[in-house]
């Protein structure tokens, strides 16, 4: 099995998944199901951190990727992430509350979804290897506190939505979220179920 970093591990509880080639670089989600659940990516881009971390911070540039995003987004402000509808009122929206941030550097925040205990995503970027041609950053995004089962959706979720990053980093047109999860899910899935 491989981890995160395409290392391998002999640990049943980590479970990794393919890259799906339209990304540079190697894509590895890493889904750990023992006792506490979570999902991990650590994800190149080619561009530089400074941006990177605009892609991911700024309101207006997230609406292009992920969704609109409103609140105060300063630790122990409330947000809300409408990631379906731009409404108020939408089962897709997730809120909480900015726990820490370190600008450029990294974030977390708690992150409570309709129907779910809360759980945190914690979100890092850095400069990426010297190694890592065509990547001058990486984005780390590890969601803890997950049910084994969510940590297989969330695995596919946030895979399509670092996907969508990756096309708005790239200038091109943003792939259909539910497409590609229904492409994806599968995988994750299948990496989920027990030897």
């Amino acid at each position: 099995m491989m981890t995160m970093d395409g290392t391998s591990t002999n640990d049943p509880a980590t479970r990794g998944i393919a890259p799906d080639g339209r990304t540079a670089g190697t894509v590895l989600g890493a889904l750990r199901l023992d006792g506490s659940a979570s999902v991990t990516f650590r994800r190149g881009y080619p561009t530089d951190p400074a941006d990177l971390w605009d892609a991911v911070t700024k309101p207006g540039r997230l609406a292009r990727w992920l969704g609109p995003v409103y609140g105060d987004l300063v630790p122990g402000g409330r947000f809300e992430l409408r990631m379906g509808a731009d409404d108020s009122a939408s089962d897709q929206n997730a809120t909480g509350v900015v726990q820490s941030c370190d600008p450029p550097r990294s974030f977390a925040v708690e992150w409570c979804f309709p129907g779910e205990r809360p759980s945190e995503v914690e979100v890092r970027v850095e400069p990426a290897p010297a190694s890592d041609v065509g990547e001058r950053a990486v984005l780390v995004l590890v969601h803890t506190r997950l049910e084994t089962a969510q940590a297989v959706g969330y695995g596919a979720g946030w895979h399509t939505s670092l996907d969508q990053l990756a096309d708005h980093l790239a200038g091109i047109a943003i792939r259909d979220w539910d497409a590609r999860f229904t492409e994806l899910i599968p995988a994750y899935r299948a990496a989920a179920a027990p030897d």
